[in-house]
């Protein structure tokens, strides 16, 4: 019923014009960084080939230069950036899309999962989203001791199946595509105490820097929760920019560690997508759950 009502509202955005409006108004002189997961290469392909006749592939560092240089006309009009979140190992799947398109995407990997049996604690079988929603609301250590009681699960215990890349597809994907950490293990910062959140930072940019011998400038965070402590952290360990997911478009004036996203729906197909771009139905998801999570307070 939910996923009904999104393509309703998708198909009624597009239907509206707007999609066509936000393209030539709001994101001529603003930069839109898209932001995925693990989408599949059939949907992934539709989204970049429509991306590929409407707007202009820029690279991450290219807009983070801009923004510290305060140098935006090197910016071409109607320009995207693709980031993808976390190190999935179907992520593997998208680098003849990359090629194809000459882009070239910022992956932001979890580097004490990737190249690893490892599993992420968030696709953990069972776990509804509501119920994700309330871990993340947990301290780190509540959150974990939870998770070890209830399915038996710890950050460093190895699994049959693989469920991030390995380093020789990253090894293989980095010419293609700009490395960036997205912490060791994707716990929600700001639940974290101080001596975790350092950890979690700097330990995974200087994880990822040996993995593959590159420098890491770049971060995301996770669930896109932050506070100004994470900011220091960064802005003392050498990062020049981190991507929230704040909705929205970013300019001249957008802060280089509060970069705005627009989430897209991995498999999204190309109705919902052309919607998405707007971020209509992604507020408007928003909207909805701020509602049902006040009536739980």
């Amino acid at each position: 019923m939910r996923n009904f009502l999104k393509n309703l509202i998708a198909t009624f955005v597009c239907l509206s014009g707007v999609p066509l409006l936000v393209r030539e108004w709001i994101c001529k002189d603003r930069v839109a960084i898209l932001m995925y997961h693990d989408p599949k290469p059939t949907a992934f392909a539709k989204h970049i080939a429509y991306l590929s006749r409407h707007y202009t592939f820029i690279s991450l560092d290219t807009l983070v230069s801009a923004i510290h240089r305060k140098d935006f006309p090197q910016i071409p009009q109607k320009s995207v950036v693709i980031t993808i979140d976390d190190g999935h190992a179907g992520n593997f799947e998208l680098l003849p899309i990359f090629k194809q398109y000459h882009i070239r995407p910022t992956l932001y990997v979890c580097t004490q999962v990737v190249n690893t049996h490892r599993h992420f604690w968030f696709k953990i079988d069972g776990q509804s989203k509501a119920k994700k929603e309330r871990l993340k609301r947990l301290s780190n250590a509540e959150r974990l001791a939870h998770l070890k009681r209830t399915a038996e699960f710890e950050p460093d215990k190895s699994y049959p199946d693989r469920q991030a890349l390995n380093i020789a597809e990253m090894k293989q994907m980095a010419e293609s595509v700009d490395f960036q950490p997205h912490t060791r293990f994707h716990p929600i910062l700001p639940r974290c105490t101080d001596a975790e959140c350092e950890r979690e930072i700097l330990g995974c940019k200087s994880d990822l820097e040996s993995l593959l011998g590159v420098e890491c400038l770049h971060f995301s965070y996770p669930n896109g929760d932050y506070t100004e402590r994470e900011i220091q952290i960064m802005k003392a360990g050498g990062f020049r920019s981190a991507r929230t997911a704040e909705i929205g478009w970013n300019t001249l004036g957008t802060e280089p560690y509060r970069l705005k996203a627009i989430p897209i729906t991995d498999d999204a197909g190309l109705t919902r997508f052309r919607a998405e771009l707007t971020t209509i139905p992604q507020r408007f998801s928003r909207w909805v759950t701020s509602l049902f999570r006040s009536d739980e307070t």
